[in-house]
């Protein structure tokens, strides 16, 4: 694999990552069709320049920057508010980073659960899981009907291929979720 078919793989990627864009919605915005975007992502074609400038003026960048390796910095730092929101009625939190580990996918998750409410999320697919570890309150999670109270310094995990509820107990919970996703076999978008 080149250098610059390698870069341009890494930077798609992380421009799509950053704006939160399936390759559906970046074939949508850009005009090139996701099983294109799919193998420029792999590294496994050559785009013309007419490809590169669509990509480039979706995320408004130079073709240039697609084509070059960013220095990857020693540090990477997240401060509050900084992470990919995911509030709705029942919490407030944010992505602090999703990479690709090995086999699979892993993302870290600030959330504070609020008092008095229930989110019941669905299956996050076959295979993943959450590791949760309370920084702070207490909170009853787990999948349904197999829910447990944790509180303060406790951690839990479990398969998160089916639906499992969060409610905070006697005031917010503030927690720390680690998700892990199994790469699936076959592309799916």
């Amino acid at each position: 694999m080149s250098g610059q078919l390698e870069a341009l793989a890494d930077n798609i990627r992380q421009l799509r990552a950053t704006h939160g864009l399936s390759l559906s919605q970046l074939g949508e915005r850009s005009g090139i069709a996701k099983a294109t975007l799919f193998k420029i992502e792999q590294a496994r074609t050559n785009p013309t320049l007419d490809t590169l400038t669509s990509i480039a003026r979706t995320f408004d960048v130079k073709v240039t920057d697609l084509l070059t390796m960013a220095p990857k910095p020693v540090l990477d730092v997240v401060h509050p508010g900084e992470g990919r929101e995911l509030t709705d009625d029942a919490s407030v939190g944010e992505v602090l980073r999703s990479q690709v580990v090995g086999a699979g996918t892993l993302e870290i998750h600030r959330q504070v659960f609020l008092p008095g409410r229930t989110l019941v999320s669905a299956s996050h697919g076959e295979g993943t899981r959450e590791h949760v570890l309370v920084h702070s309150g207490a909170i009853e999670l787990g999948p349904v009907g197999h829910e447990v109270r944790v509180s303060t310094g406790d951690y839990v995990t479990y398969l998160a291929d089916s639906p499992h509820r969060w409610a905070a107990v006697d005031g917010e919970a503030h927690v720390w979720i680690v998700h892990t996703y199994p790469r699936p076999t076959t592309f799916y978008e």
